[in-house]
């Protein structure tokens, strides 16, 4: 079952979100998968970052990266980095409350694209 206004699968005769009746999809219509999660951590490691996930994961996939060693690079690097290693385009960056640098990216082959916010390297208290 697919929700019209959420554009999301739901199970159910409504949507648990925002009450509108469920609809069938057209036959042989398969939901966009999002991307593996494991590559992305593994590019961030390499250059110092944590990722962790947040979000429902319905229209995007919102992950946060934290800056984890001492010699963590920029964030810009950081986004330029994980954008070469997934063979994705940057489609908007901007920077958002306590100092975070925010990007979506579009992957080859996804049609739900990434959020990415990524944490400042922080000051000693």
């Amino acid at each position: 079952m697919h929700c019209p206004n959420c554009n999301c699968e739901r199970k159910g005769d409504f949507c648990w979100k925002c009450s509108e009746a469920l609809i069938v999809p057209c036959d042989g219509w398969e939901y966009p998968l999002l991307p593996d999660v494991t590559r992305i951590r593994e590019l961030a490691k390499e250059v110092g970052y944590a990722i962790g996930e947040h979000g429902s994961k319905e229209r995007d996939l919102d992950l946060i990266a934290a800056p984890w060693t001492e010699d963590a690079i920029g964030n810009y690097a950081l986004l330029e980095h994980i954008a070469k290693g997934m063979n994705a385009k940057i489609l908007t960056m901007e920077w958002k409350p306590f100092r975070r640098f925010a990007a979506t990216m579009q992957i080859d082959g996804y049609v739900k694209p990434i959020d990415i916010s990524v944490m400042p390297r922080g000051e000693v208290l």
